[in-house]
C-alpha cells in the first residue's frame, strides 16, 4: 500500500507539471476515447496516463487509481469541464509470484528409533502482503500449516510410507495456487546404535543411496 501512495503521488507531481510528463519515446499512439476525443498514452509503464473528459477504462491489468484536472492534458488540449478533470491515472500492481521449497524433500526415518522424521519448509511470496502453505497428506484434505510472507518453519512429524504435499497460495483466500513442494517419508531398519546418518541435504537432494551422501534425486547411485 505504501509503495501505491508513493507512486501516485509521484504521478500527480508529473501529471502537474507539464507536457515533460511524457518523456521522448514514451508516447504511444493515439486512441479514440468517447465522442472524437484521443487519448494519450504511455506504454510500458508502472503508472499509465490517459488524457481526456469522458470516464475512460484503464489498460487490461491496470487499476484506476484517480483522476484530476491537470496542466499536461490541458496544454494537449482537453477541457477539465464538465466533470472537473481531463486526465485518468492508472497503476499497475505487481505480479503475484511465489516460490516454496522443503529440505530434504525425502526424509529417512530409522524406525528402531523413532517414528517421525523433519523436513524444513521455507517459503517466499511478492506482490501481496502474505500468503498460506496448506498441507496435503496423500491427497487428502488441505489443512493449515503456515501463514506470512517470507520465513521458513519445521515440519518435525514426518512418517514413513507417507507423502506430504506443502501447498503455497496467494493471500488467504485459499484459491490461487503459486507452488507446491512434495515430501515422502522413508522408514529404515538402522538399529538402536546406528553409524552417523547423511544429510541434512538441500531440496532436490537426498541420501537415498544409503551411503550417507547427498545425491541429487532422480540419478542412478554408483
Amino acid at each position: 500500500m505504501k509503495r501505491i501512495l508513493s507512486l501516485m503521488i509521484a504521478t500527480f507531481a508529473l501529471a502537474c507539471s507539464g507536457p515533460e510528463f511524457q518523456e521522448p519515446g514514451e508516447e504511444g499512439a493515439s486512441v479514440e476515447g468517447a465522442g472524437s476525443e484521443s487519448i494519450a498514452t504511455q506504454e510500458n509503464a508502472v503508472t499509465y496516463s490517459l488524457c481526456g473528459s469522458h470516464t475512460l477504462n484503464c489498460p487490461v491489468g491496470y487499476t484506476r487509481v484517480g483522476q484530476l484536472c491537470s496542466s499536461h492534458c490541458s496544454a494537449l488540449g482537453y477541457s477539465c469541464s464538465p466533470l472537473g478533470y481531463n486526465e485518468t491515472l492508472c497503476f499497475k500492481p505487481d505480479p503475484i509470484v511465489g516460490t516454496i521449497s522443503a529440505t530434504p524433500t525425502n526424509v529417512r526415518i530409522n524406525l528402531d528409533v523413532t517414528q517421525t522424521g523433519t523436513t524444513n519448509i521455507c517459503f517466499d511470496v511478492s506482490g501481496v502482503t502474505e500468503g498460506e502453505v496448506w498441507l496435503s497428506v496423500n491427497n487428502q484434505s488441505e489443512v493449515l500449516f503456515a501463514r506470512g510472507d517470507n520465513f521458513c518453519q519445521a515440519a518435525p512429524w514426518i512418517t514413513a510410507g507417507n507423502t506430504f504435499a506443502f501447498k503455497l497460495y496467494s493471500g488467504r483466500a485459499h484459491t490461487t495456487l503459486l507452488a507446491t513442494a512434495t515430501v515422502t517419508g522413508e522408514g529404515y531398519r538402522g538399529g538402536t546404535n546406528p553409524p552417523p546418518q547423511c544429510g541434512p541435504c538441500q531440496s532436490g537432494y537426498s541420501c537415498f543411496c544409503g551411503d550417507r551422501v547427498c545425491r541429487r534425486e532422480g540419478t542412478l547411485c554408483p
